[in-house]
């Protein structure tokens, strides 16, 4: 009977310990699906939020002219005119700068590096985000300059019936050389380099018998040697005129028309993934690494505006209307961020507003900064640091 009552009491004390992990592993599995929603929902919180407007973290005079212009560098500003450019973190500190003279200066950044040409002149200054610049002098006058994430730079000049791209690495040596005839192939609009600064993309148009010719030419200075001249392929457009090409990655470039857009992928040779019209008249083109867009007159009323953007495979991400003016407007990772002197309108590329705000004074540039909450603001007298708030 003792050892009976030993084996009951010794399967009941199991059955309780059984019952007690049973309870104590439904307990975790509960907390952690409280934790993964509460998780869930306080990332979809920030993600989502909407500010009311702004604060001024830090703020410094400005001591430039009202010619001096800004682009956004890093997480800070580059600060460029006629005479010379600075490099400035978000707070106004000085991280490089560099003295020329130029009449007409351009501006191209990638990464670390920035290029400035002197347009319908011969001179670039390559500046290698470290202190160190780079004088170039070319053979013929700048129409443009481009330049790659280790400092080559790609750059088309005008000749006589004859437009010259020469590429430089970032001493200033001569790498490659070509050449097109214009009453060949046309006038060139716009041109791009890739990130490694071996794939060039170009549009050109053409007149021939009274008829505007337009096309897209690319060229691989990596795997083109067997190629006249590096030209690894071409696509014509007729009378669409291509007026920006874009590398949006690497190997990702897209083109933008009057009435329509393309994407390609560029590995070695160019192959079109994507190619879609647009409807009605473009007066904004958007583009990053992540996505690229455009902004067209609403043709239906009350809404003055149509904004649609696509991821880089070419997939419709955002169809939406705008009912106010802007002034200038880009993308910025995540966000879409347009403003005027007075107003700021923040998009985040889900549709969801995260800020529309007015400022006192007139702004002339809104560029991002650190984190994701912090912007830089320029007007007529002052660069600040702000900070979106509640």
């Amino acid at each position: 009977m003792a050892i009976e009552f030993e084996k009951r009491n010794m399967r009941n004390f199991e059955l309780k310990q059984q019952k007690h992990r049973r309870n104590r592993k439904l307990i975790i599995i509960a907390g952690a699906i409280i934790a993964i929603g509460i998780l869930t929902s306080s990332i979809y919180f920030m993600i989502n939020k909407n500010y009311s407007g702004f604060e001024v973290v830090h703020s410094i005079e400005r001591s430039d002219s009202s010619s001096a212009k800004y682009l956004s560098y890093k997480t800070g500003v580059l600060r460029y005119s006629r005479d010379g450019a600075v490099a400035m973190d978000s707070e106004g500190n000085q991280l490089w700068n560099g003295t020329y003279q130029m009449k007409n200066p351009i501006v191209d950044i990638s990464g670390n590096f920035v290029a400035i040409s002197d347009r319908g002149y011969k001179t670039v200054q390559i500046f290698d985000g470290e202190g160190g610049m780079k004088t170039v002098e070319v053979q013929y006058p700048i129409i443009m300059t481009k330049i790659a994430n280790q400092g080559v730079i790609a750059v088309l000049m005008e000749g006589n019936e004859v437009n010259y791209i020469s590429l430089y690495d970032k001493a200033g040596k001569n790498l490659i050389n070509s050449r097109t005839i214009a009453g060949e192939d046309g006038f060139p609009i716009d041109m791009d380099l890739s990130e490694n600064g071996r794939k060039l993309v170009t549009s050109y148009v053409s007149l021939t018998s009274g008829t505007v010719q337009s096309k897209v030419t690319f060229y691989n200075f990596g795997v083109g040697q067997n190629y006249i001249d590096r030209l690894v392929g071409g696509f014509d457009y007729g009378q669409t005129l291509i007026a920006d090409v874009e590398f949006l990655d690497n190997d990702t470039v897209a083109a933008f028309g009057d009435n329509k857009y393309c994407l390609y992928q560029v590995k070695e040779l160019p192959k079109l993934i994507q190619e879609e019209e647009i409807s009605g008249e473009i007066k904004s083109i958007l583009h990053n690494n992540k996505y690229l867009g455009f902004v067209v007159q609403n043709t239906e009323e009350p809404d003055l505006y149509k904004l649609q953007l696509f991821d880089l495979s070419g997939k419709n991400l955002l169809d939406k209307t705008l009912n106010y003016e802007y002034d200038t407007i880009y993308l910025s990772g995540d966000e879409i961020i347009m403003y005027t002197e007075q107003d700021l309108m923040i998009w985040r590329v889900n549709g969801r507003e995260k800020v529309h705000s007015t400022f006192d004074n007139q702004v002339s540039y809104i560029l991002p900064s650190k984190g994701s909450d912090h912007y830089i603001l320029i007007n007529g007298a002052q660069m600040q640091e702000i900070s979106l708030t509640d």
